[in-house]
């Protein structure tokens, strides 16, 4: 298994091309770059495969991430897994179920597809209460507009008595000026 630190492109890499992969196969054992991954997935033998990004790749436990797909011994995958023996097996993949034995695929995928799970289930529950976070800051934010309108509309209402108040003060002086000066023209 590659290093996750140092991720480079294993078809390009076998060309003497070295370019970093932004996926990984699990199945292979390689990384991919963006464009061998359209003919990985194009592939017949490599379309099933479950690749995932090198980002996810990095962030699976060591536990999983180590788990080697390739018997180097034999210079073939593994095909399964012998119970009795605890030990991982290359044989027929027909005759694992004659002989006892656990399909490797099925239950690395399964391993894998817990963790990303897992990994997914958490990052909904992030998403999740970063979304409570902002709708409860939404409201805040309502209430305190609601709080500010209400204060301008009061605000507004007592400028507008007060003005009010002078106005009719002022009419008073208007109205009682000329009255003075009606008085004082008739008694003269």
């Amino acid at each position: 298994m590659a290093s996750p630190s140092t991720c480079l492109c294993g078809v390009c890499d076998s060309q003497h091309i070295t370019a970093n992969a932004d996926y990984w196969c699990p199945e292979c054992d390689e990384g991919l770059c963006s464009q061998y991954l359209k003919y990985h997935n194009a592939s017949k033998a490599t379309r099933n495969h479950g690749v995932l990004s090198v980002d996810n790749y990095k962030q699976l436990p060591p536990s999983v991430s180590n788990v080697s797909q390739y018997c180097s011994q034999h210079d073939r995958n593994f095909h399964g897994y012998c119970p009795q023996h605890e030990n991982l097996c290359v044989f027929c993949p027909s005759m694992l179920p004659v002989l006892g034995y656990y399909r490797l695929r099925k239950s690395y995928r399964q391993q894998r597809k817990s963790v990303l799970f897992e990994s997914l289930d958490q990052n909904l529950k992030d998403i999740k209460t970063n979304v409570e976070r902002v709708i409860e800051d939404r409201k805040q934010n309502l209430d305190e507009i609601q709080k500010q309108r209400q204060k301008f509309h009061d605000e507004i209402k007592q400028v507008r008595n007060r003005i009010n108040e002078h106005f009719k003060s002022l009419e008073q002086r208007i109205l009682k000026d000329p009255y003075a000066a009606e008085t004082k023209v008739k008694h003269r």
